[in-house]
């Protein structure tokens, strides 16, 4: 009898043990989050730009501008400028500095005044920090906060690139965001091309929440047309499996049914209660005689 009750208790116990294991293995297995860094500093991206007002130079534009109503080149700073624009319509100013992540947004009115101005991601991506808006005579008239809805910041979001080997001044790799309007919950979307993991994709698009930095879904795509499309990942998915693998029968203890997540909470109340009466001579009660 005493053999057959250590049994038991072993194998709850090996229970209790094998089940943390795998909930180990389910963490190391899932995509690892995109983590914040807590420090309260000032990001550098912030200070590429201000509310100041600015003109722009519509004579020298005219001069050095190409048939296309445009120019493009790279000052002597190392900083790619692409301009475009005319008297009718406005004009409009793309600035990326040497190895910097964004690029500086400025749109003028057709008098050469600064009407709006913001960052964005390099290589067209996301806007990033305080959107500023001037009326006619250069007033400040409106300040958008563009940030507010992301706790995880864009040099989170770059330190997580670093570390995965995604090349960030590489053409096909640029990161996006944006703010769902019904939930008003922030989303980034990595895109780059190269792999994950042994996975290679012409796009990979990697979708995080922007409040937790958890990875949300990973999709690959390849094809002259892009027409293959394999999800790698999909946290939507996998809260649902898990969620019915919780509800699904488990085990039969005694004649009662337990679902995997009952089940788990008998183990733990169990293993706490042994835990607990382990010093009191728990196994002297178990084994006494008669």
């Amino acid at each position: 009898m005493k053999i057959v009750i250590f049994i038991s208790l072993s194998i709850i116990i090996f229970s209790c043990d094998s089940r943390e294991s795998n909930k180990n293995n389910r963490l190391m297995d899932k995509p690892q989050p995109v983590k914040h860094d807590t420090r309260k500093n000032e990001y550098d991206y912030k200070k590429l730009i201000s509310s100041k007002t600015e003109y722009f130079d519509i004579k020298y534009f005219d001069e050095h501008k190409n048939s296309n109503e445009s120019l493009i080149y790279t000052d002597k700073y190392g900083t790619d400028i692409n301009i475009f624009g005319d008297v009718e319509s406005g004009y409009v100013t793309n600035s990326t500095p040497s190895k910097s992540m964004f690029t500086i947004y400025k749109q003028y009115n057709y008098k050469g005044g600064i009407y709006k101005k913001w960052l964005n991601f390099r290589n067209d991506g996301g806007a990033v920090g305080i959107k500023y808006e001037f009326d006619e005579t250069g007033k400040l008239i409106s300040e958008i906060d563009t940030d507010l809805h992301f706790k995880i910041t864009p040099q989170d979001v770059i330190k997580y690139c670093q570390e995965n080997n995604i090349d960030l001044f590489s053409f096909y790799t640029d990161i996006d965001r944006f703010v769902d309007e019904k939930s008003k919950q922030g989303f980034y979307n990595i895109n780059y091309r190269g792999k994950y993991g042994e996975k290679f994709g012409a796009k990979i698009i990697i979708q995080l929440d922007g409040t937790t930095g958890e990875i949300r879904k990973i999709v690959c795509i390849n094809g002259r047309d892009s027409e293959s499309v394999e999800i790698l990942y999909d946290a939507k998915a996998e809260n649902k499996k898990k969620e019915d693998e919780d509800n699904a029968y488990y085990k039969t203890y005694k004649g009662k049914d337990y679902t995997k997540k009952e089940w788990e909470a008998f183990e733990e109340e169990w293993y706490e209660d042994y835990k607990k009466n382990k010093n009191k001579g728990f196994w002297n009660d178990i084994f006494k005689r008669p």
